[in-house]
């Protein structure tokens, strides 16, 4: 397919997800994931080209780095989910966000990081490429399971989500396909052309149906109880967001540059792959999860908003952070092995 073809098509889909969130919101008046099973076919087709997507084969060398793939997958889960857990019930009692969009924030914080732009950009400042690989592939496969048992667990009584429920539909609709698109590019001459010619059109289509199932969401809205969302609080939110990706940054930079083992390589991709979010895994992942809640429209807003800060801002990043690994001292070489001599042998004179 051309990428003219496959931007029409992705247009096409973009069309219907809309036109389907519109016409189920006038049916039913709540978002409903399954309309006509086009936003269902649609988001195990995102989970299939990022898992064609995935190259799986260059990892095994990155896997054994323990301590930086660690350090990484901390940073991603961890802090972030404390970070959100401690703040935001400090920024809803202030009234700087509403309760929904408080929820919002802490599953940003839950999501697994970026599949493509974070490894790109970690390329670009000459970090370990296959370190980011490797994080961006682990992170995504545990957060299909990992991200809605943490937001099971943070919102609890609050949930409108059934733990059970959530792991078995994410199992059919995001593991599944990701599994089957890992196995398809084993397959000969598909890896050559995921990572060439139909590089380009698949993410043209998968950028557009990331913005069909964006369109639905908020299009439902208007006619819910969600279409209530307070749009005066989107400064507010982008001043905390932008406070968390300050602070998110920040920390990983100063704890990675401690650790006496890791190179500035480490560093830079520790840095882009343990603060970046996922748009692409992400949108798909609250959607399912969130099937038919009124309220997924303020819980997709903050990720919404974050994802074309965290780009503008990691490209900014580039050029500082080449310079950083390009003047890294060059660590001193171990002082050769002393020979010694055996008791038989002579001294020449």
């Amino acid at each position: 397919m051309t990428g003219t073809a496959a931007a029409a098509a992705a247009a096409a889909a973009a069309a219907a997800l809309a036109s389907c969130g519109a016409a189920s919101a006038a049916s039913d008046g709540v978002l409903s994931s399954g309309a006509g099973g086009l936003e269902k076919y649609a988001i195990a087709a995102l989970f299939f080209i990022a898992g064609v997507g995935l190259p799986v084969g260059i990892l095994k060398d990155a896997a054994g780095d323990v301590p930086l793939n660690a350090f990484t997958q901390s940073f991603v889960f961890v802090f972030p989910v404390a970070l959100a857990a401690a703040a935001v019930p400090e920024l809803v009692s202030s009234g700087w966000v509403d309760p929904r969009t408080g929820n919002g924030l802490f599953i940003l914080a839950a999501l697994p990081t970026t599949v493509g732009s974070g490894v790109a950009f970690t390329r670009s400042a000459d970090g370990n490429f296959s370190a980011a690989l490797l994080n961006s592939l682990a992170s995504n496969l545990a957060g299909i399971f990992l991200t809605p048992a943490l937001i099971h667990a943070y919102l609890g009584a609050d949930s409108s989500v059934n733990a059970i429920d959530a792991a078995s539909k994410l199992l059919l609709e995001a593991f599944v396909p990701v599994v089957l698109g890992m196995s398809t590019r084993l397959i000969p001459g598909v890896a050559e052309r995921a990572d060439g010619s139909l590089k380009e059109p698949t993410k043209r289509l998968s950028d557009v149906i990331l913005i069909g199932i964006v369109a639905k969401a908020f299009l439902t809205a208007e006619q819910s109880e969600a279409g209530s969302l307070d749009l005066t609080f989107t400064a507010h939110l982008l001043s905390v967001l932008m406070a968390f990706m300050v602070v998110h940054k920040g920390a990983i930079f100063l704890a990675a540059s401690s650790v006496p083992t890791f190179r500035r390589r480490d560093v830079v991709s520790a840095l882009y792959m343990g603060s970046h979010k996922t748009l692409a895994f992400g949108l798909p992942l609250i959607a399912t999860t969130f099937e038919g809640d009124p309220n997924l429209p303020a819980y997709l807003l903050p990720l919404v908003l974050y994802h074309p800060m965290q780009i503008l801002v990691s490209s900014l990043l580039v050029p500082a952070l080449r310079r950083y690994v390009d003047d890294e001292p060059r660590r001193p070489h171990p002082p050769a092995p002393a020979i010694h001599r055996t008791s038989g042998s002579r001294t020449p004179k």
